[in-house]
């Protein structure tokens, strides 16, 4: 059976963090098994840039 989690992860000022952050993320649980679904940018209530990432295991 497959478990599903999404990492949410927002910068308040800027879109290259927020790349690198997710970057980061994206390759650490790659590397520990996972599998990377999706990752999408959005922005919140707030309008700041997000990122969504769906992972399985």
């Amino acid at each position: 059976m497959k478990n599903y989690s999404i990492i949410k992860l927002s910068s308040a000022w800027s879109t290259s963090e927020l790349k690198e952050k997710t970057e980061k993320i994206v390759n650490e649980k790659s590397a520990q098994g996972y599998e990377i679904i999706s990752v999408s940018f959005g922005i919140n209530s707030w309008w700041a840039p997000t990122a969504f990432i769906t992972i399985c295991k």
